[in-house]
């Protein structure tokens, strides 16, 4: 038996086993009778078993003690720094996130190294769970609540079973999933149940997504154009005024205080010129950004189980289409066109990093909710115990069966990743920097070493937490250059790291360390002196800290 095997059957894992074995064989119980009405209240009984599968299998992944990925110590980081300057813009530059996705990780800032990833990683799961709530929420109005307990199952699966490092920290996509899911939901029930505040909240919902990560942008907009259209339909024009101003007040919220703070300039050229420069410069093509993303499902197979069950599924579904009703044929279609879209989000960076997939999450559960009311229905119109059980049964044993088998029997390619430790040079680097600076200094990276801000538990001295945008040439280098330069001279930090060479993340080469920026090479030289260089990186300490015995001479 190989050691995953033997970890899936562990003490540890019983009580993941058992509440979702238990989550299934409700669900399918629940299958006989149609049970067609939307949850009641003792539905969250279901949930509380999927939650508990979650926390149980995801347990032991919560306290690995080194990053997942390297944006998850750039979030963590941009948290604690947000604990000292609540303001964003000007104290965090996100990069290709916004505001939304900082927020909600500042409970982690209170914490440093293994506690603050393993706080991050919680919010991460709970952000996951809520998320497939309101996905099933959303599918039980028009499918039925045990319809909707089989389409979210195999997504349950997936993140329970997954020790993928990118689909287990606190990733951007994550955020802006919940607030689509959210929407979704309501939008469904205001095509059915019409109220003036419903409209109000899905468009300040829908106009969070941009300031969470503007990729989820055309999905969000996608949603909220039915919205537009079903309340057309509905001739409830009353509803426009309240989608148009929704939807523009996260905008006129973010825009107002950045002019409030003095920091418009630095909204607008990283938030908006600098992420348009970096969308039309892909690194891949369309072909080979799909092809690398299939192979990123395909690392530990569960995520690409239930994809292709889905896509088969959903496939299925359209070409029975036309012997249904026609609202579910037109659900099954909208169902399908979100999808398409939540695709394209997952691969329009054309960068294929495995956690964008984190936004089909979504769309497939809401099409395979769809998929499985059509194949339950037969040409009459009407469902069936039988129909329902073949279509549900089907469907399970081709997204969920394979899970199960590979989690219990097959090998576990991240298990030395997850398993392994912080080195000896790494642990001496955060014991310097906690030496040498109290826990209220920032600290000055050059290069990407947002891991140390976590481990130390210190804050950015400059708004962005590597320096990406400074190293790589591009129109606007010159800017973040300068403005890194002002930063640190502003901050001043104690402590200064060059963290670019061999064994480093993404910046190797000598000739991206900070000496090529002149000013930047006369400041550190005139108030800093280089006393350790440690795990590839250079430490420098401010010469007013300097002890007696390394003090610069005259």
């Amino acid at each position: 038996m190989t050691l995953a095997a033997l970890d899936a059957v562990s003490l540890s894992s019983a009580p993941g086993w058992l509440s979702f074995s238990a989550a299934i064989a409700w669900s399918l119980a629940k299958l006989r009778g149609g049970d067609t009405s939307p949850p009641a209240a003792k539905d969250w009984k279901w949930w509380a078993l999927i939650a508990l599968a979650l926390l149980a299998f995801r347990w032991p992944l919560l306290w690995v003690p080194h990053q997942n990925n390297p944006d998850e110590s750039q979030l963590i980081a941009g948290a604690i720094t947000l604990r000292h300057d609540p303001v964003f813009w000007r104290s965090v530059d996100g990069g290709t996130a916004g505001p939304a996705v900082f927020y909600p990780l500042l409970p982690s800032a209170w914490a440093h190294g293994t506690a603050a990833y393993a706080t991050a990683r919680l919010i991460a799961l709970a952000t996951v769970f809520f998320t497939l709530v309101f996905a099933a929420k959303t599918v039980a109005l028009f499918s039925g609540a045990a319809l909707a307990r089989i389409a979210v199952l195999p997504a349950v699966g997936f993140h329970a079973f997954t020790t993928n490092p990118d689909f287990t920290h606190y990733s951007t996509e994550l955020t802006p999933a919940l607030l689509i899911a959210i929407a979704g939901y309501l939008a469904v029930l205001q095509a059915r149940t019409p109220r003036r505040r419903l409209v109000w909240i899905i468009a300040l919902l829908l106009g969070s997504v941009p300031w969470a990560k503007p990729q989820a942008v055309p999905l969000a907009a996608v949603l909220w154009l039915c919205v537009v259209v079903s309340e057309f339909r509905a001739s409830r024009r009353s509803s426009f005024a309240p989608l148009l101003i929704g939807g523009l007040i996260p905008t006129l919220a973010c825009f107002g205080l950045a002019a409030i703070s003095g920091q418009t300039e630095h909204l607008i050229v990283p938030f908006f010129l600098h992420n348009f420069a970096y969308v039309q410069k892909p690194a891949f093509s369309w072909g080979q950004a799909i092809g690398m993303q299939w192979q990123n499902a395909l690392l530990d197979g569960y995520l690409a189980c239930w994809i292709a069950a889905t896509a088969v599924t959903l496939l299925l579904a359209l070409g029975f289409g036309s012997r249904t009703q026609p609202p579910l044929k037109r659900t099954t279609w909208l169902a399908a066109l979100l999808l398409v879209v939540g695709v394209y989000c997952a691969l329009g960076p054309r960068r294929p990093s495995a956690h964008h997939l984190q936004l089909l999450t979504l769309p497939f559960i809401w099409a395979t909710g769809a998929a499985l009311a059509v194949a339950s229905v037969r040409a009459t119109g009407l469902a069936t115990d039988r129909t329902r059980w073949i279509a549900s049964g089907a469907f399970l044993l081709a997204a969920l069966a394979p899970q199960i088998g590979w989690r219990m029997f097959g090998p576990d390619p991240f298990a030395p990743f997850n398993h392994s430790g912080l080195s000896q040079e790494r642990r001496e680097l955060t014991k310097l920097v906690r030496e040498f600076s109290a826990p209220d200094e920032p600290v000055g990276i050059w290069g990407w070493r947002c891991s140390l801000y976590v481990e130390a538990g210190r804050s950015q001295a400059t708004r962005q937490a590597q320096t990406e945008a400074q190293i790589h040439p591009s129109p606007l280098q010159s800017y973040f250059l300068q403005r890194y330069f002002e930063d640190i001279q502003a901050t001043n930090p104690p402590v200064f790291v060059d963290s670019v060479g061999p064994g480093n993340f993404a910046f190797v080469s000598a000739n991206e360390a900070h000496e090529v920026f002149p000013p930047l090479r006369e400041w550190v030289r005139t108030h800093y002196t280089h006393v350790a260089s440690l795990d590839g990186t250079r430490f420098y300490l401010r010469n007013d800290r300097l002890p007696p015995s390394a003090a610069k001479s005259p």
